[in-house]
C-alpha cells in the first residue's frame, strides 16, 4: 500500500512559499457566496424528527438535510444587531422584513401572536461563534427567545455616540463582549420547549476574523436595502440569512 509520501518521493520540504496571501484570505476566498449562515437553538421541527440534531442543542442549517451540530453550549461574540420580522406562511415566498416602523414589519408582528400563523418577529444579532469560527445570524424571533435576548444586548459594542444617542449613564464605552449560551428545558403543561440561557464568558477568543472582515459584515448586517422588505423561498432561506 503506498503512503502520501510515497506518492511523491522526491523531499519537497525546501520549497519556497507556496502561497501568496493568508490563509483568512484563502478561506474567505473560498466562500461559496455571500451568505451569512444562521445560529439556531433546536426544540422541535423536521430536522428533529429527521435525527439530524437533538433537541436543545445549537446548530447551523446548512443546504439539504446537512446540519453544523454545535452542542447544547456554545460561545459568541456579538458585533450588531437588528429588527427582524419573519413571515413563511408562504415557503416561496417568504416575506422578510428589517424596518420595525414599517407597516409590513407592525403586520408580521401583529399576527405572531395567532396560533401557526408561521410568523416571528424580533431581534436579529450578528455574532461569532467560537467552534465552528463563523460569523453568523442569531435570530430571537419567537417569545420566549425574545425575552432571553435581552441579556445579550449589555455584551454588545458600545460607543460614546451610543451612550448618547441612547441618553445612558453610569456605564462606559467598551468593545463587543464574549457571551456563553446554554439551553434551558421549559415545560408548560402538555408542551415543553428549550430556551436560550445567557450566561458570562471568561474564556479569550483566539480565532477571530480579520478586523477588516468583522467590519465589513457589521455594515451589511446594519443596512437596510430598498424598503427593508426582500421575498425568498424557503430554500434560500434555510441556507442564509442575508
Amino acid at each position: 500500500m503506498s503512503t502520501s509520501t510515497d506518492l511523491v518521493p522526491v523531499d519537497m520540504s525546501q520549497l519556497p512559499s507556496t502561497q501568496v496571501g493568508s490563509d483568512e484570505t484563502f478561506n474567505e476566498l473560498a466562500k461559496s457566496g455571500d451568505f451569512l449562515g444562521r445560529l439556531q437553538l433546536f426544540t422541535k421541527g423536521k430536522a428533529i424528527d429527521k435525527g439530524l440534531i437533538r433537541p436543545g442543542r445549537y446548530g447551523i442549517p446548512e443546504s439539504g438535510d446537512d446540519i453544523v451540530d454545535l452542542g447544547d453550549t456554545i460561545d459568541i461574540i456579538p458585533f450588531a444587531r437588528r429588527p427582524k420580522a419573519v413571515d413563511m406562511s408562504d415557503k416561496e415566498a417568504i416575506i422578510v422584513c428589517y424596518d420595525h416602523e414599517s407597516p409590513e414589519f407592525k403586520r408580521i408582528a401583529a399576527k405572531s401572536l395567532e396560533k401557526d400563523s408561521h410568523c416571528m418577529y424580533g431581534p436579529s444579532f450578528l455574532v461569532f461563534e467560537r467552534s465552528s469560527g463563523r460569523l453568523l445570524e442569531f435570530f430571537c424571533g419567537s417569545k420566549s427567545t425574545r425575552g432571553e435576548a435581552k441579556k445579550i444586548y449589555p455584551y454588545l459594542p458600545l460607543t460614546e455616540a451610543d451612550i448618547a444617542a441612547r441618553e445612558l449613564s453610569d456605564v462606559e464605552p467598551h468593545g463587543p463582549l464574549p457571551l456563553t449560551l446554554n439551553s434551558r428545558l421549559v415545560e408548560k403543561g402538555t408542551y415543553s420547549w428549550h430556551v436560550p440561557v445567557v450566561v458570562k464568558c471568561s474564556t479569550p477568543f483566539a480565532n477571530l476574523p480579520l478586523m477588516a472582515v468583522i467590519v465589513r459584515e457589521v455594515e451589511k448586517f446594519v443596512t437596510i436595502k430598498d424598503d427593508g422588505v426582500e421575498k425568498v423561498s424557503e430554500e434560500q432561506a434555510n441556507r442564509r440569512a442575508r
